[in-house]
């Protein structure tokens, strides 16, 4: 038996757009400035500067770096953990204060505009299609730091059909290794091999730091939010396969 456990954005969905917004948003509340929209430049600017992301709520301060100016991208890839944590101190905002705003502003957007919303979360060219035969045919997961409603949402319209108890979102409050030894105890996955599939590399070595886990089969997915050194890192990592979505579907035949 195979299962299958995805992570959704950077994998299945790209969320870059709508995520850069909703950012944008966000400070905008935080620190009050006249009218207007999200400068192209920025958004631009925070769409290179997504692989530094780990939970959604990290967005805000990653869009008010930008806005400052005062770091280039080499030193927001390099250190932005650091530089994001010193504005909060700044600030003083707490991670819970953060991430409860990051999620009313989306509920917010969706009740406005659902169709806008919804046009901002696209899935990747073939994603859609790969849960899809990845769940008509195995046990199939998705493991997201996305609140799960939203990853409920954007699965719904795009046709795919999952129950809510296969996703595990932010509610979770477990990090993905955890989340992944508790599937590989169940009973009935007893003997199954474990494919998971992530774009984010730092999650993967948690993974991989994990002697119970070292059974499962790990892919970085090369069309989402790394970096070329990132998969030149993993490339050399005797544990994880870097692949792009058709390699993916063509070796498990989905």
């Amino acid at each position: 038996m195979d299962v299958f456990c995805f992570d959704f954005d950077g994998v299945i969905c790209d969320s870059a757009p709508e995520t850069a917004v909703t950012a944008w948003r966000g400070c905008r509340e935080l620190w009050p400035q006249p009218g207007g929209e999200l400068p192209a430049a920025l958004q631009e600017r925070f769409c290179r500067l997504r692989p530094v992301l780990h939970t959604g709520y990290e967005a805000i301060p990653l869009m008010r770096l930008i806005e400052l100016g005062e770091a280039s991208d080499a030193e927001m890839l390099d250190d932005f953990p650091s530089l994001r944590e010193a504005l909060m101190t700044q600030q003083g905002l707490a991670a819970a204060r953060l991430q409860e705003l990051f999620g009313a502003i989306r509920d917010r957007q969706i009740e406005q505009d659902a169709a806008q919303w919804l046009e901002w979360n696209r899935f990747y060219p073939g994603s859609g299609e790969l849960l899809v035969q990845a769940i008509a045919r195995h046990p199939t997961y998705v493991i997201t730091t996305k609140q799960r409603r939203f990853a409920a949402l954007l699965l719904s319209h795009n046709g795919v059909t999952l129950p809510e108890e296969r996703i595990f979102g932010l509610e979770e409050r477990r990090p993905k290794p955890a989340i992944l030894q508790a599937l590989l105890q169940r009973d009935e996955y007893g003997g199954a091999m474990f494919h998971f599939i992530e774009d984010r590399l730092e999650t993967l070595e948690s993974v991989i730091a994990e002697p119970a886990l070292a059974s499962v089969r790990l892919y970085l997915a090369d069309w989402g939010y790394n970096t070329p050194r990132q998969r030149e890192s993993a490339a050399r990592q005797q544990r994880i396969r870097v692949v792009s979505l058709a390699q993916f579907r063509a070796a498990h035949g989905l």
